[in-house]
């Protein structure tokens, strides 16, 4: 087929709603994350990875390398924040494809809501990899679309998912609350029995196919490369807990981030406008069951509550697996999927059985919170920017005073081993990051400096400053820091924070006691 031929069968397909929602994307998109794309502003990581290959295949992540191959192993900030915006504009369009959304401003807002939600700013504080990570996320929300749209599609579907994942696991929880919103569509409002049953074992048979395809392609990349997973997050560990322990864990981490992990509702009027989407929608929703007759079915409540039970585990996902795993921002995007339905359930039904002014005012409000929500949430979003700059401005003046002081010391010179901890001694430097009610829950954005380890600091010297340290390997830390000499340091950039001892030159950052 010639390419005029493929473009014009692909025009075919695309609707005005698909460009709406396509562009509200990338100009929201662009507008809300500008900042980060056109900058440089690493965090803690980004310093390190200014080059790098992405080959986390320890980690279980065996596509990663591939899928940010494509901005090369550079950090290009710009690049990789138009693919990444790119990546999530035709996220948007398969959702709103998926929800059968009915009216075009819905499709366009949840774009918005999309692209806005908070924990992107984490993701994008690790831009260096954040375009694999919404390739990941395309490809979850793919593999649903496909398992809803094509008869064979659990078997597309779950390539799709087995590769999301081996990009980062996180995104399965994505495809599975879409799954699980999907599969109670079909039992609430009035499909056969067997046809009910066909839908829910399409999206068991996907997610279960995807988890295979994963752990196959996982086995034969690392005997491949001969290595195996590491320890990180728990990972290659496997779960020690038992369930009762596991499932008491998933639903308490659920109902806290939920409510209290100040990223989906922080204080004020993004809580207000969510919990008020989310009233108006569950309303919205009881009239359409009892409308269609669906509460008179026994059915329906046994789908609602096997759906309420298994949503904090959908959401959690990943500590089925892995319980000791430190749920950071950058694995509660789906959490963005709670605004989302509901402002979907406002689209759908709130014309069944509603007296027309109530439609209009129905229609108004969803729009209005709908609208207040993104743009809360892009508010949120430069906050994380705001402070990362603060962050890396800080950094840079406190590494320069300590270049400073290195080069003072008696006796050292460049190229001698530094013995360094990493981390900076706030007790002497106190806190002055004015965004803490903001960030707190946002890693990679929050803090007043990006130093955490010896390693950190050598990467900022180099690329930043252009002076190569040797620092002391961290085992050999141990023995150092009970040393005499080093307890005797104070705590820089106090004065006597820094002496060469046998041909190193220690200096101690941390605080005592660290």
């Amino acid at each position: 087929m010639l390419p005029e031929q493929v473009f014009t069968k692909w025009k075919q397909k695309i609707t005005k709603r698909d460009c709406y929602t396509f562009m509200t994307v990338v100009i929201v998109g662009l507008l809300t994350h500008m900042r980060v794309f056109i900058s440089d502003i690493p965090n803690h990581d980004g310093m390190s990875s200014i080059y790098f290959d992405q080959n986390m295949i320890t980690s279980g992540r065996w596509f990663l390398r591939v899928a940010c191959g494509i901005s090369s192993d550079y950090t290009l900030p710009w690049l990789i924040g138009v693919l990444c915006v790119l990546y999530l504009a035709l996220t948007a369009v398969l959702l709103h494809r998926f929800y059968e959304v009915k009216h075009t401003f819905t499709a366009m807002l949840l774009g918005a809501v999309l692209v806005t939600y908070p924990t992107l700013a984490s993701n994008f504080a690790y831009i260096f990899t954040a375009d694999g990570y919404m390739l990941a996320l395309l490809l979850a929300v793919l593999a649903v679309y496909l398992v809803e749209r094509k008869k064979w599609g659990f078997l597309w579907g779950a390539v799709a998912l087995g590769f999301s994942m081996g990009i980062y696991q996180a995104y399965i929880s994505f495809a599975m609350i879409l799954a699980v919103y999907a599969v109670c569509r079909a039992w609430f409002f009035g499909k056969e029995l067997k046809e009910k049953l066909s839908i829910t074992w399409r999206y068991i048979a996907m997610g279960g196919l995807g988890a295979v395809i994963y752990y196959v392609m996982l086995q034969i990349l690392l005997l491949v490369q001969q290595t195996e997973l590491s320890g990180y997050q728990g990972i290659g560990e496997g779960n020690t807990n038992s369930l009762i322990e596991t499932v008491v864990l998933i639903y308490k981490d659920f109902m806290v981030h939920t409510l209290r992990g100040n990223i989906m509702m922080q204080d004020g009027l993004p809580a207000f406008a969510v919990a008020a989407l989310a009233a108006l929608a569950f309303v919205v929703l009881l009239k359409a069951l009892y409308r269609a007759g669906s509460l008179k079915n026994i059915w329906t409540y046994l789908a609602a509550g096997v759906a309420l039970a298994v949503l904090p585990v959908c959401f959690n996902a990943i500590l089925l697996i892995s319980p000791d795993v430190i749920y950071h921002a950058l694995m509660r995007y789906q959490w963005v999927l709670i605004p989302m339905i509901a402002l979907v359930i406002l689209d759908r039904h709130f014309t069944v059985g509603i007296h027309i002014k109530a439609q209009a005012v129905l229609s108004w409000a969803g729009i209005v919170l709908a609208v207040v929500i993104a743009f809360q949430y892009t508010v949120i979003c430069n906050i994380g920017y705001f402070n990362l700059e603060k962050k890396f401005e800080k950094s840079y003046a406190y590494c320069l005073r300590l270049l400073e002081q290195m080069e003072e010391t008696e006796g050292y010179y460049h190229g001698m081993p530094v013995a360094m901890i990493g981390v900076v001694g706030d007790h002497y430097l106190p806190s002055t990051d004015l965004t803490v009610g903001v960030t707190d829950s946002l890693i990679g954005v929050n803090g007043d400096y990006l130093f955490y380890t010896a390693e950190n600091y050598k990467a900022f010297m180099a690329y930043y400053f252009g002076v190569n340290i040797e620092t002391v390997p961290i085992e050999d830390m141990v023995d150092i820091i009970q040393t005499p000499e080093y307890k005797e340091l104070n705590v820089f950039p106090k004065e006597n924070s820094m002496k060469v001892v046998d041909g190193i030159l220690y200096i101690r950052t941390e605080n005592e006691g660290d």
